[in-house]
């Protein structure tokens, strides 16, 4: 039992210094605001951190993408809904990467609030998912963040798909189902950052937190990422959830990848 108290204490000693980390780095962030030159983090242009056109590329209507990515196709099944605002090209990328990799904490806020669009329209707007649609208010949702690696972690500074994932809650109970983040997915193998199709796949290994296992069971579980590009990576969360008896019944990205030929819009 000691042994186990000192693990508990470890733990929890890191987590707090991790917490401790992010808000430095926070408050470091929004100061150096205040004394570099701004530039948008879409377009680059001077004096505005994200200007109203770049911000715009976000404001479409949500609409269904899974059909532009062939890893969620599975054989047996209808592929696993997603929504999403925009695709990752452009100005959309720029500010996705931006915000993620290059310490544009100030996006934060926007970002989480066009997930939170998501997260309502997947209950009440035109895209929506009728299996979401149809559940009577109070009914309990999962909501799970694709996991990043430690790596992507460290190199971050910050988990981004929880707050993104923090956003869908704040949607969902806005329609009235009881809505909760659940961190219980974990992912093993290296960043996946610059890889391909076939490598995402191969290193994509995503599975349940042991102690968690119980807590998923039996739940719906709506998945949330950044941007949808082959699909790997929330078929590999959906196939663990499936195993660990929790019901993957949709997912929402802030954009997608469009593909191969595709016109872009």
């Amino acid at each position: 039992m000691g042994r186990v108290g000192q693990g508990t204490g470890r733990r929890a000693s890191c987590e707090r210094r991790a917490r401790i980390a992010a808000g430095l780095r926070e408050v470091w962030h929004e100061l150096a605001g205040l004394v570099l030159p701004v530039q948008c983090a879409g377009c680059g242009r001077d004096d505005e951190a994200w200007c109203p056109p770049c911000r715009a590329a976000f404001d479409r209507e949500p609409w269904r993408c899974e059909q532009r990515a062939g890893r969620l196709d599975p054989l047996d099944a209808a592929p696993l809904p997603v929504l999403t605002l925009a695709d990752c090209v452009g100005v959309v990328r720029a500010a996705v990467i931006a915000w993620k990799d290059r310490g544009r904490r100030d996006l934060t806020r926007p970002l989480v609030a066009c997930a939170s669009r998501l997260g309502s329209a997947l209950v009440v707007g035109p895209p929506g998912v009728a299996s979401l649609a149809a559940l009577v208010p109070g009914t309990s949702v999962l909501v799970v963040p694709a996991p990043s690696t430690r790596a992507a972690l460290r190199r971050r500074g910050f988990a981004h798909v929880d707050e993104l994932a923090d956003g869908v809650v704040d949607g969902l109970r806005s329609t009235g189902l009881v809505a909760h983040r659940a961190r219980v997915l974990l992912r093993d193998g290296a960043d996946q950052v610059g890889l391909g199709v076939r490598d995402r796949a191969r290193l994509g290994r995503v599975r349940v937190a042991s102690r968690h296992g119980a807590a998923v069971h039996g739940r719906l579980v709506v998945l949330v990422d950044d941007v949808l590009t082959s699909g790997a990576t929330l078929a590999a969360a959906a196939r663990a959830l499936t195993s660990a008896g929790a019901l993957p019944v949709a997912a929402v990205t802030l954009a997608s990848t469009p593909g191969p030929g595709a016109l872009n819009g």
